[in-house]
């Protein structure tokens, strides 16, 4: 354990003076690309192998000192901490952990130094919170093995990598399904391609391309984990995404919240002093509550998982949902709070909030994923009852979480106007639970802090839970409002299509750049 923070100690150190001296996000955000000396020397001190085992040449960090390095990463340059997460836990962790052990062998002392990167390819049109619906096919090669065929879009990383962890359905010599599957492609195979990289509104510097698979040929011996289920393997790698992804708010947080105090210190406004500002101090309230809440759910998550200890599902919905809504707030208010200024590019502030905003949707967006946690504590699990009462020491706020749960679901069951139905009804009740059993997570692990050690910005932050909680509570008993202020589904296309006759039907048809290369020349 020493040993790990030792080696976690050492990188965030460099990483700060790195950071200052060769780092230009700025530049990485025009150019669309990170500079290849960034990534020759994060491999170079093995940040794109920061839990690979050391036989291997990784640094074999703990779960919780690789968040801490993810932190610290994200305080510097949101680009760069999602470069490195999408490598180290949807790549490289993959095939630590599943591939088959000839595979590992032979890639895992390439990925660990970063003279390979590896993506996660999942994703389809079709496909993107629901991934049972993926269509991409694993179909039986006469010669052995499989051939790989589909298209999946928006991989990170992904024509960059040496090895592609893909998902597919497997079917038999006869067609029939067998159950979504995992391959680990290697770069170059016949049959891979990749499309166009996209232009993307953040995360610029991060490269995404579709990637195309016309029969690539596979074997066992590219295998993540076993034949049917490779949903395992992939739910896996997201489950820990989602938690480094809370770690990236609380480091992008943080960063905001010194830009912000930076500023409002040194502005003087009409009442004086901005820091003295009502506003600005509810505002920074706001933001060092929430930084508290993620970073307590964060932590304790992670000693958990060192401890070899399960968690819920569940809270890394929690880690998921909260983190980056916190974080896109933390940057809208920071570009609010520096006005003029915080609209120019050269301030830092608009890519920060650029950058923020994918946080929301990628790795399950977060109004599916409130949606899923709500339908799960209508008939919670004992899993994580337990967790709550035993791990958390929060009985009482589960008892309090699962009476109110009730309540909101016998409230919705009855009355579904102005939704379509019980079901939609249902719908928008599982909705607020889910955002409900959030705010109980970060209370719990807030709380079980608390009893270790008291201090007035715990308190003061779980005071903040309980509020925002209650908040949510009463919005969601509330049957009334919503039939008054909330449109049906034929008021909605009514009341849109009545723009055309303001505004009109736009299409913008003029061509863009010409891309393509002369005939004569192709």
């Amino acid at each position: 354990m020493d040993v790990s923070i030792n080696k976690a100690n050492k990188i965030i150190d460099w990483l700060r003076d790195y950071a200052n001296k060769r780092i230009n996000s700025r530049l990485i955000d025009e150019r669309r690309c990170i500079p290849p000396y960034v990534v020759l020397d994060f491999g170079n001190q093995g940040i794109l192998g920061m839990q690979v085992q050391a036989k291997y040449g990784g640094l074999d960090l703990t779960n919780t000192d690789a968040m801490r390095v993810v932190e610290q990463l994200a305080g510097i340059d949101l680009t760069l901490a999602t470069f490195v997460v999408i490598n180290n836990f949807l790549g490289v962790r993959s095939i630590a952990r599943y591939a088959q052990e000839s595979f590992r062998e032979e890639m895992l002392p390439l990925l660990a130094q970063g003279r390979e990167l590896a993506s996660f390819a999942l994703t389809e049109s079709e496909a993107g919170s629901n991934p049972r619906a993926i269509s991409a096919t694993a179909r039986v090669n006469p010669q052995g093995g499989w051939r790989l065929y589909g298209r999946k879009i928006w991989i990170g990383s992904g024509s960059w990598s040496g090895v592609i962890n893909v998902f597919v359905q497997l079917l038999d010599a006869q067609d029939k399904p067998m159950g979504i599957t995992g391959f680990c492609v290697p770069q170059g195979l016949p049959g891979l391609a990749h499309g166009g990289e996209a232009l993307t509104m953040g995360m610029r510097g991060v490269v995404q391309n579709p990637v195309l698979f016309d029969g690539v040929a596979v074997t066992e011996s590219n295998l993540l984990g076993e034949v049917g289920l490779g949903i395992t393997v992939a739910q896996d790698m997201m489950l820990f995404t989602r938690l480094a992804i809370a770690a990236k708010s609380v480091g992008a947080m943080k960063r905001c919240a010194q830009l912000m105090l930076r500023y409002a210190n040194r502005r003087d406004i009409a009442t004086g002093r901005l820091i003295d500002n009502p506003v600005t101090q509810v505002r920074l309230s706001y933001i060092t509550n929430a930084i508290t809440a993620v970073e307590t759910l964060v932590y304790r998550t992670a000693e958990l998982l060192d401890a070899n200890i399960a968690v819920p599902t569940e809270v890394y919905i929690a880690c998921k949902t909260s983190g980056p809504e916190f974080l896109c707030q933390t940057a809208d208010y920071l570009v609010q709070l520096l006005g003029g200024r915080g609209y120019i590019e050269t301030n830092i502030a608009p890519q920060i909030l650029r950058d923020a905003r994918i946080f929301r949707i990628f790795e399950g967006p977060t109004e599916a994923l409130n949606m899923f946690f709500g339908s799960c504590l209508i008939r919670p699990r004992k899993e994580l009852e337990r967790f709550f009462c035993e791990q958390l020491d929060g009985a009482q706020i589960w008892q309090e979480l699962t009476d109110r749960v009730q309540e909101i679901n016998d409230r919705w069951s009855t009355v579904s106007a102005p939704f379509n139905g019980k079901i939609s009804a249902r719908s928008w009740a599982f909705t607020l639970i889910g955002e409900l059993g959030t705010y109980a997570i970060l209370q719990a692990v807030l709380q079980e802090k608390y009893k270790k050690e008291e201090s007035i910005s715990l308190k003061r932050t779980i005071n903040w839970c309980v509020i925002e909680s209650n908040r949510i509570y009463k919005r969601a008993i509330d049957t009334v409002s919503p039939q008054f202020t909330v449109l049906t589904t034929d008021e909605t296309n009514q009341a849109i299509s009545s723009y055309m006759s303001s505004i009109g039907e736009l299409r913008q048809t003029l061509p863009g750049e010409d891309d393509q290369l002369d005939e004569f020349l192709d």
